[in-house]
């Protein structure tokens, strides 16, 4: 052994040694407090108990999120992601520690489990349904005195909108019942939990390999592996939107550029199908995904006519795959309750357009100027051929903000893509839809109007960050110009314009 090597090994423990004390330990001190405040928030009293404690916890859990993000990027590269990934799995393994605290979504996928396991197709018949009585027990429906602890008149169920028909779509279903016929009734909300935790485990793994193929500081996995929202949302909840994100995390790391100069877009190949299958799939267990098949043709450099024949060809077929077994038996009623959903949330009428309707749009105008602005963000993915990473969390953005959900997980895909792409300032998005979100479980009466106080304000922060990013970096970004669409500028560069 040389001297020379022992002497650079030593260096670099020293210099370990150093950072841990400088770096390390206060973000293990951050990481320590977000698992606090997780434990303390899934332990404590759920948002439907219309106290004020849970969105107090998570409006802290947010604030050191922040600075716990800032912390894992000065962490020291070696070691650095172990570290984060190891505090984001704490994280999720405390949000295992009580019952749903903000959804009673999963009570849903339970019942859809159960009468698939009883060979009945999931869109039949709404769960009250007197054909399906035989099928209910006492988790999902109550007896009197349960009802009662609930705060619920007498013959009460835990599913919402059982005189309805599902709104799933097929994939989720097929998840419903693999997970039902695992687990069985009995394990009641910790089987859905748990099927949280592995999916936001793929997720974690796929947004370290796609940072590294979009050639960006794995580092930034921490925005998306600290954040509250999918420890909460994916996890304690147990949305299914959990088996989505880790296909649309795939997709990109599918179209990544290539290290040795090849680049989506030369000509059509197999990446194409494979990342459209995905986004299909992705689309398939929730339906606003689809928004992403746009910047998948969009952000081609050419032969974008063969590539939306080729892409529009795979979903369908997946499409059409999935949906044939359900049609065949109950014909039409596959449409489940998305009919009624648009006219429950108030898309129909225009109420639900938030934005619109804080800038005084007519209700009757609200849906079409909406749809207008989404229509404007894809144009501009067409004209300019930003990057995809770029141009699917600048999709996702606009359809969020557009259509101003109060369901705040619908935006954890977003967060996923923004971790990708390095955009942090749209997490405003995400900050908006909880603004809605608790207005709506606190203040119904004026949700909408802070609702859309929440988004707008959201949106202004996107405005001027992208305004005053542009400003600063304008010389960095003429440097960045690509010779030719859709060329990807070097990795040295981008570091640097991400680090400014």
């Amino acid at each position: 052994m040389s001297a020379g090597g022992s002497t650079q090994r030593a260096s670099a423990v020293g210099t370990w040694a150093s950072a841990s004390r400088t770096r390390v330990a206060p973000f293990l001190l951050l990481a320590s407090v977000e698992v606090a405040l997780a434990w303390t928030l899934v332990r404590g009293d759920p948002l439907e108990a219309g106290h004020w404690s849970f969105p107090v916890v998570f409006g802290l859990w947010g604030a050191v999120f922040a600075v716990a993000v800032v912390g894992a990027l000065r962490l020291p590269r070696r070691g650095a992601v172990g570290l984060i990934l190891a505090a984001s799995i704490a994280l999720r393994l405390a949000a295992l520690a009580g019952p749903p605290s903000s959804s009673d979504d999963l009570y849903r996928y339970s019942w859809d489990g159960r009468v698939q396991a009883a060979g009945i197709d999931p869109y039949a018949e709404p769960p009250a349904a007197a054909q399906l009585a035989g099928l209910r027990e006492s988790w999902l429906w109550p007896d009197a005195a349960d009802c009662a602890a609930l705060g619920r008149r007498a013959g009460c169920t835990r599913i919402n909108r059982p005189r309805d028909l599902t709104i799933y779509p097929p994939f989720a279903e097929a998840y419903f019942d693999a997970v039902y016929r695992l687990a069985g009734i009995g394990a009641r909300y910790k089987p859905w939990q748990v099927g949280g935790l592995l999916t936001e485990t793929a997720t974690l793994g796929l947004l370290v390999v796609a940072l590294r193929r979009w050639r960006r500081d794995p580092r930034w996995v921490a925005l998306y592996g600290l954040c509250p929202a999918p420890v909460v949302e994916i996890v304690n909840n147990g949305h299914v939107d959990g088996l989505a994100i880790p296909l649309i995390v795939a997709a990109l790391i599918v179209l990544a550029p290539r290290p040795r100069g090849g680049r989506y877009g030369a000509a059509l190949s197999w990446r194409d199908v494979a990342a459209a299958a995905l986004i299909g799939a992705a689309a398939l267990v929730k339906l606003y995904p689809a928004a992403l098949l746009l910047p998948l043709v969009a952000c081609r450099r050419g032969r974008r006519i063969w590539a939306l024949a080729a892409t529009g060809a795979t979903v369908a077929a997946l499409a059409a795959v999935a949906y044939a077994p359900h049609v065949a038996r109950v014909g039409a009623k596959v449409l489940g309750y998305l009919p009624g959903y648009l006219l429950e949330e108030n898309y129909r009428s225009g109420g639900r357009f938030l934005i619109a309707n804080v800038m005084h749009v007519p209700h009757a105008w609200a849906g079409l100027v909406s749809v207008l602005a989404v229509a404007l963000v894809a144009g501009w993915m067409v004209l300019r051929r930003p990057s995809l990473t770029t141009a699917s969390a600048a999709m996702l953005a606009a359809l969020l903000l557009a259509s101003s959900p109060a369901q705040t997980w619908y935006a954890i895909s977003l967060l996923a893509v923004v971790t990708v792409s390095v955009e942090p300032c749209l997490l405003a998005v995400l900050a908006g839809g909880y603004v809605a979100s608790f207005s709506t479980a606190l203040d119904r009466a004026n949700s909408a109007r802070i609702g859309g106080w929440g988004y707008a304000a959201a949106l202004a922060v996107i405005i001027v960050v992208a305004a005053l990013h542009r400003r600063a970096n304008q010389p960095a970004e003429d440097r960045l110009a690509p010779t030719r669409p859709g060329s990807f500028p070097p990795r040295q560069t981008v570091d640097a314009v991400r680090r400014g």
